[in-house]
Order: C-alpha cells, then sequence, then structure tokens
C-alpha cells in the first residue's frame, strides 16, 4: 500500500477545490422566463435576466422580459420605440449589485402578477426597487412595471 504526505493531499485537494469553483464560475446558462420553472422562483429569475440584460446594455433581451399578460414588448412594438425605452430604464438600473428582498402577491391579480422588491446597490445608495413581474398568455414570466420613483430618493 503507497502512503501520500498528507502536504501533497492537501494541495491536491485545494487544486480540486478551485477547479470546481472556476466551473462553476465561468459556467453561465440563461433561462427562459417559463410557467415550467416553479411558480414562485420564475418571476425572480424574470427580474434577474432583466437586470444582468440592464447591466450589459442588452436591449433585445430586456425587450423580450419586459411587457404585459399579453406579451414582451419586443413582440409587439416598434424596435426603435423598444430600443429606445428599454435604453431609458438600463440608464435607471444600471447597478454593482442587487439582492431580492421578498415577494408579494398584487392585490386583485393573484396567480397572475407578483411584485419582487429589490435592494440595488447603486453608486449613490441603496434604494429597494419594486418589480411587478406579470405571466403572459404564453406562460412567460415578464417585467410589466418597475417603480422607478424610488430611485428618485437617492
Amino acid at each position: 500500500m503507497r502512503h501520500t504526505p498528507r502536504p501533497r493531499r492537501a494541495a491536491g485537494r485545494a487544486f480540486g477545490l478551485l477547479a470546481a469553483a472556476l466551473v462553476l464560475g465561468c459556467a453561465h446558462r440563461t433561462l427562459e422566463p417559463s410557467s415550467a420553472i416553479v411558480p414562485g422562483i420564475a418571476p425572480r429569475l424574470a427580474v434577474e435576466q432583466f437586470l444582468r440584460a440592464a447591466n450589459d446594455n442588452d436591449l433585445v433581451t430586456m425587450g423580450r422580459l419586459f411587457g404585459t399578460r399579453n406579451g414582451s414588448v419586443a413582440e409587439r412594438d416598434d424596435r426603435k420605440e423598444v430600443e429606445q425605452r428599454m435604453f431609458a430604464l438600463a440608464s435607471l438600473l444600471r447597478h454593482q449589485d442587487y439582492e431580492i428582498q421578498g415577494q408579494s402577491v398584487v392585490p386583485g391579480r393573484i396567480g397572475e402578477a407578483v411584485r419582487i422588491n429589490v435592494r440595488l446597490q447603486l453608486a449613490d445608495g441603496a434604494p429597494v426597487v419594486p418589480f411587478t413581474v406579470v405571466q403572459s398568455k404564453k406562460g412567460a414570466w415578464l417585467v410589466e412595471q418597475i417603480d422607478i420613483n424610488a430611485l428618485n430618493g437617492r
């Protein structure tokens, strides 16, 4: 039986953990918001993807994730208009970090829309911004409304 010295085993274990962390850190998969995902998580995923797209100035993705029960604005509105609106939202929502603070029902719209409060870490403060997320007729969860007034106090 061969005996491996302890420092070598510890170094191997540390390398394995580092490699696993790198793989997990590099792995990136975009999930489409859909009703197939657990309803409590799908609205949050829509908000997270929208915020990531805002930081990346990815106006196309933002347009796909913003809409109403009838579908995304990218599907129904003029491309130029959508890009201009999403650019304005991206400039307001650009952040250093964010934290989902909670999820609640929207009175009168239970089962159709939820409110998600997000604390945005901005250069000049950390406001909590309410997002209303709605399930479209096709089953996708879309950001329907963002209370940008919450950003005015910064």
